[in-house]
């Protein structure tokens, strides 16, 4: 997995949330729940409809509250130009200028039908997970970089997430070369 090097500037997210904890290990049940109650309330209709962004995709980005605190903002958001449409119910970040390595996740079978002739709900989730032990556990110690802690990384969801025979997804870890 070689991902691809590229500056980004600031941009702008308004979308929804939730509160969570990362000491007690809470938080990815809480985001797994956050998703489903996302697609029960229909937030990301309500998302594109309300703030009209400029292109198709979805952020998905862990806020921490402060250095300190084990309590972050889960936000999953669109790009936006301003912070004048969104509703007093989401949440807003300005995402700051960084270097990313941007790393794309092993394609999945999402299609109705897809493998075993059914999509496995996991399977998406799996690799994204898998992915991200890679980047941590692997990519790093050889790579010529180190994460930049000053920066927020994220994951990013377009056209290409969208049970297709060949469903992926982005992931963006904020890098600055080994001294």
């Amino acid at each position: 997995m070689v991902p691809t090097i590229i500056s980004k500037p600031s941009f702008k997210v308004a979308g929804y949330g939730i509160k969570t904890n990362i000491a007690d290990g809470s938080f990815t049940k809480d985001i797994a729940a956050f998703w489903n109650n996302y697609d029960i309330n229909g937030w990301e209709c309500k998302m594109y409809d309300q703030l009209n962004p400029p292109m198709h995709g979805e952020v998905g980005i862990c806020v921490p509250e402060s250095r300190e605190s084990e309590s972050l903002v889960y936000l999953l958001g669109v790009i936006v130009e301003d912070f004048e449409k969104p509703t007093p119910d989401m949440i807003t970040l300005e995402v700051p200028e960084a270097t990313y390595a941007v790393f794309t996740t092993p394609p999945v079978d999402m299609t109705i039908g897809g493998k075993n002739g059914k999509a496995n709900q996991e399977d998406f989730p799996n690799a994204i997970s898998k992915t991200w032990k890679y980047v941590f556990e692997e990519w790093f110690k050889d790579s010529g970089y180190e994460y930049d802690e000053t920066k927020l990384d994220f994951e990013f969801y377009d056209e290409r997430c969208h049970f297709r025979p060949d469903t992926v997804m982005d992931i963006y870890v904020p890098v600055i070369k080994k001294i």
